[in-house]
């Protein structure tokens, strides 16, 4: 993983816009933060997979990767939620989004997670076990910084924490839209 300075632009509705800072794997994702719209310092996830569309990332899509990711292998899945979750509970807004206070961010979830035995976990789902952390941290910070009283994040965690899933609920939860 590789984090810099924003370089990547999209044009929307005729305006260019610029990325925050840009994350690079190895594998030929990369994951790109922009400035929002709802607060000076919301952000806007967008992540690409080489040589196909850029995409914003929403709760269904870390989801289905996690609920793969717990058939191939439960135990460590779960430990792996645990980390996120832990980390959701601890989760504040973000009160600069910055190249310096989201590449702090990021590295600062990455130390508290020592993830090379969680590399298994990268034998299921589409996404890498680095990708779908880093992922899932950028979308926690950028749902308690639009609504610090936001629930939806951690109803998930703790839904896919059950001991009895329940996939159908979960993929509602995941999939709501607020209409």
């Amino acid at each position: 993983m590789k984090i810099e300075k924003g370089k990547k632009v999209v044009v929307r509705n005729g305006k260019a816009k610029t990325s925050i800072i840009d994350i690079n794997y190895n594998d030929n994702y990369q994951i790109y933060v922009f400035q929002g719209k709802l607060s000076p310092y919301d952000i806007i996830i967008k992540y690409s997979e080489k040589g196909k569309r850029i995409r914003t990332p929403k709760h269904i899509h870390w989801v289905v990767d996690s609920l793969m990711k717990l058939q191939g292998n439960k135990v460590l899945m779960k430990k792996f939620l645990r980390i996120v979750q832990k980390n959701w509970e601890n989760c504040k807004p973000l009160k600069s989004n910055d190249v310096e206070a989201l590449t702090k961010i990021i590295e600062d979830s990455m130390q508290c997670f020592n993830g090379t035995h969680f590399k298994v976990l990268n034998k299921f789902g589409e996404y890498k076990y680095d990708f779908l952390f880093v992922l899932m941290h950028l979308l926690m910070y950028q749902e308690k910084t639009n609504r610090e009283d936001a629930y939806m994040f951690g109803k998930i965690l703790t839904s896919l924490l059950k001991e009895e899933i329940d996939i159908f609920s979960i993929v509602s939860i995941a999939g709501y839209n607020g209409r």
